[in-house]
């Protein structure tokens, strides 16, 4: 086993060995230490309060922090630090003389300068540095390779960023302000010589159309009556081919009996007519009746073609205006974005002015000159995280000290209140499904709730009850979480896994669950007797409803008589119980002064069962199951004894020095109890008197 290079102490804590780390030389030394040892081997990298530390750990970014993370990290930090003893006191003040990176030296001296600090300073902290970081962000060049306009000393190439900001080719500036960066200035480029490009097929179509927009206005139109055209001279083709005179007068029939109808613009019948009546000889004659639905359009498509004035238009002139209006669509479809046709549009009428591009490329380059100080910055911030965070994580997973300590484990995401107590031992619950294998092997008494926020945020969570009894605990109920952020939730318990709280708890679960026995028994029979008279008194009311004018006197039942053989039977019922209340008093009587101890007994062979039953199950509380079920890897047992067990829930105490007043205005009214329990003592008395033969010498109670 591999745990040299560390004179280790190992501590018993909860029933639980684990090593300890109490100085630097024992995080140096982890990798001697053999991995069965640890306590855990992996742990989910979202947990709450030290994200940034995990993701730096994470460096292959699967979600999971491993013992070959933690190991790296300790390895950079020996190259980092001149020891590791500062990790121990968990605070994110780093000060020069611990620092063993020439680099990290420089970057400290930096934040210092920035901050307007001396030399003499001792120390830099996450506030003083995210300070320094705001300061030299808000510099024209900070190293980001974004360009702000305001960092641009000539006037046309400050027009020049600012009329691509507004054009959409931005990005953000650490400073928060929108800039340009290569990726952008290079998008803009590449839509600029996009549009240029198109635009230059515009001469192509000069003959076609005066302009763009008769252009679009022909394309518009000519998908609206392509078809019906189309139709047209097809038809014509199929009369020539009939050359029967009589087939346009049936079609001037169809359409006599269609003017009989309602026609809508859109309705079927209407869209059964061709464009106009079909002619041997293959002409459209524009100034024809035509299709109220075309006549229109097709007027204005062959105005923009310049055959307005034509009489006649035949298959061929259409085709012809079809080819070339087509050729102008497909060019159309290759039209840049609108953004890119606006922006180009102004390019070419001079508004923007392309030749600043190489002076925007020569900006970000100065720009990106001073991104390693930039990059410098961004790694002390990760080391100042690190330092914060690093002995957390430690003890969190090479030991479980956060937690056995009442320091919190990582894993606790805060506190739930319920039931006049707080629990400690809280989880979020990210995998439900595992925890519905997982929960019962931790052998704990859980509650599981569903939270929710006025905001609409919602996330479950499992906790631990480990003190107290859970008579008044139910699915349903409501309390009141609180995160390891100050936030309030919204909580109601959803599930239950019921599992024994503590000794005392079973000692007194038979004598609970008897006397709730007793009162479900006792509700039963007052439920039954009661539906018995109500049914009586029914039957009674319908059977005065029902008699006659002339009540006749209700016939006399005779009165039931008790056959010998029931009296029998009573009678040696009583008899043999009064043989065994006989018995047992005369077994306490003769104890004599041992009859505690036999009171004793009767306790524990009533509650011995649920007593032992109970103290091996709370031997096996722990809580690796529920954070197997979150993606850890524990290592070791966990476990949550009877002591430990009762720190982590607290119940309702009043305040030292609280005051309480007794006079309870509607306090009930108080029986003699005292009174009544002498009474039933004496009669036990008197009864086991008489049955023991005490009573002889009082003529006519002798035995």
């Amino acid at each position: 086993m591999k745990t040299s290079g560390s004179n280790w102490t190992f501590a018993r804590i909860g029933g639980v060995d684990q090593v300890v780390i109490k100085k630097g030389e024992d995080i140096a030394n982890l990798a001697h230490l053999d991995q069965k040892l640890w306590a855990a081997l992996a742990m989910p990298a979202a947990q709450p309060g030290i994200k940034e530390s995990l993701d730096y750990l994470d460096a292959d970014k699967d979600g999971k922090i491993r013992v070959p993370d933690i190991l790296n990290c300790v390895e950079e930090l020996k190259t980092k630090l001149n020891s590791l003893d500062c990790l121990l006191d968990g605070s994110d003040t780093l000060s020069a003389t611990q620092v063993l990176d020439k680099g990290i030296r420089a970057s400290l001296a930096e934040v210092l300068s920035i901050n307007g600090g001396t030399s003499g300073d001792a120390s830099v902290d996450l506030a003083a540095l995210d300070k320094a970081i705001a300061s030299f962000s808000a510099l024209p060049f900070n190293g980001d390779g974004v360009v702000v306009p305001g960092s641009a000393k000539g006037g046309k190439l400050k027009a020049f960023l600012e009329y691509l900001v507004a054009q959409g080719y931005k990005a953000d500036d650490a400073s928060g302000n929108p800039g340009v960066d290569v990726p952008a200035l290079d998008r803009f480029l590449a839509d600029l010589e996009a549009y240029r490009t198109w635009s230059s097929e515009l001469p192509a179509f000069s003959d076609a159309f005066s302009d763009q927009a008769k252009g679009e206005k022909a394309v518009a139109l000519y998908k609206q009556i392509r078809e019906p055209v189309n139709d047209y001279f097809r038809r014509c083709r199929v009369l020539a081919m009939s050359k029967s005179p009589g087939a346009v007068a049936a079609l001037e029939a169809s359409m006599a009996s269609t003017l009989a109808k309602n026609l809508p613009a859109d309705s079927p019948e209407l869209a059964q007519l061709p464009l106009a009546l079909p002619n041997a000889e293959g002409l459209l004659y524009p100034d024809s009746a035509m299709h109220p639905n075309y006549a229109v359009a097709v007027a204005e498509f062959l105005d923009l073609m310049g055959a307005e004035r034509a009489k006649a238009v035949c298959q061929a002139t259409w085709e012809g205006f079809a080819a070339r209006v087509e050729t102008y669509a497909a060019w159309l479809g290759r039209k840049p974005a609108a953004e890119v046709c606006a922006l180009g549009e102004a390019v070419l009428a001079g508004s923007a002015d392309v030749g600043q591009a190489d002076a925007v490329r020569a900006l970000i380059e100065k720009d990106l000159a001073k991104a390693a100080d930039t990059e410098a910055l961004k790694n002390l911030r990760i080391l100042l995280f690190i330092k914060r965070d690093f002995i957390v994580i430690l003890k969190n997973f090479v030991n479980f000290d956060n937690f056995y300590l009442r320091k919190k484990g990582i894993f606790q995401s805060g506190k739930l209140f319920l039931d006049a107590r707080e629990l400690e031992f809280c989880m979020d619950v990210k995998n439900p499904g595992a925890h519905g294998t997982m929960a019962g092997l931790a052998s704990m008494y859980l509650l599981y709730c569903d939270l929710s926020q006025k905001n609409g945020k919602k996330k479950s969570i499992v906790a631990g009850l480990t003190a107290g009894d859970a008579d008044n605990i139910f699915v349903g109920r409501n309390g009141i979480f609180y995160d390891t952020e100050g936030e309030s939730w919204d909580a109601v318990i959803t599930k239950v896994v019921t599992q024994p709280i503590s000794i005392r708890e079973a000692f007194f679960s038979p004598y609970k669950w008897l006397v709730k026995t007793l009162e479900d028994m006792a509700m039963k029979r007052a439920a039954s007797a009661e539906a018995a008279s109500m049914n009586k008194m029914k039957a009674a009311g319908e059977t005065a409803a029902q008699a006659g004018k002339a009540e006749a006197k209700p016939e006399q039942l005779a009165p039931k008589k008790m056959d010998v053989g029931t009296v029998a039977a009573i009678g040696v019922a009583l008899g043999s119980i009064g043989a065994m209340v006989t018995g047992i008093l005369t077994l306490f009587v003769g104890m004599g002064i041992w009859i505690p101890v036999g009171v004793l007994g009767i306790l524990l062979l009533i509650s011995g069962p649920s007593m032992i039953l109970a103290y091996m199950k709370l031997r096996k509380r722990n809580i690796g199951p529920l954070l197997n079920a979150e993606g850890w890897a524990v290592n070791s047992r966990l476990k949550v004894n009877v002591p430990f067990g009762g720190s982590l829930s607290h119940l309702a105490a009043l305040p030292p020095g609280a005051s309480r007043q007794m006079a309870d205005p509607f306090a009930e009214k108080k029986k003699p109890w005292g009174l009544y329990f002498t009474i039933l003592l004496l009669v036990g008395v008197l009864i086991a008197a008489y049955f023991l033969g005490w009573l002889g010498f009082i003529p006519g109670l002798g035995r």
